[in-house]
């Protein structure tokens, strides 16, 4: 559209809400008067969002900036040129390294046991050993049986 017409569009639009709201205002209970006024103002809006691209087009003109390119979706494009992921990322460090960390924890584990099995043998020797403190029973105790409900209902006679 050019600006002629945006500018005759928005004058035509004004005019019309105008009157519309003045026949409103006269008889506020009037609908057909009201839905001529809604219908102006919203005639009013696409001038209004008219002018706003008019004006973010000019401000793209008169900084000389490119139009942005609409991308392409990712299926779409076809880079051939594009090295595989496997030559662009470090796979081989990153798997070697991976590796030594697996060795690593594999060792801390082992370790781990082997303290364990020597805190149970220093254990049992202590407990072959007579010793006048009591030694405390590790077997859990037994659980009580639950109680049954009381009907605390009054029966019916």
């Amino acid at each position: 559209m050019t600006e002629e017409n945006t500018a005759q569009r928005l004058q035509e639009t004004a005019a019309k809400c105008l009157s519309s709201l003045d026949a409103w205002n006269t008889d506020l209970k009037n609908t057909t008067a009201r839905e001529s006024l809604l219908e102006a103002v919203h005639e009013l809006r696409k001038v209004t969002s008219r002018l706003e691209i008019d004006i973010a087009m000019n401000d793209r003109q008169v900084v000389n900036a490119k139009p942005l390119p609409v991308p392409a979706h990712k299926s779409k494009m076809k880079n051939k040129n594009q090295k595989p992921l496997s030559e662009i990322l470090p796979v081989a460090e990153i798997k070697e390294a991976g590796a030594k960390r697996k060795i690593a924890i594999e060792e801390a584990k082992q370790e781990k046991r082997e303290q364990q099995q020597q805190q149970q043998q220093g254990n049992a020797a202590v407990d072959d050993a007579p010793s006048d403190t009591p030694v405390a029973n590790d077997e859990p105790k037994a659980k009580k049986p639950r109680r049954k409900k009381r009907e605390d209902t009054p029966s019916e006679e």
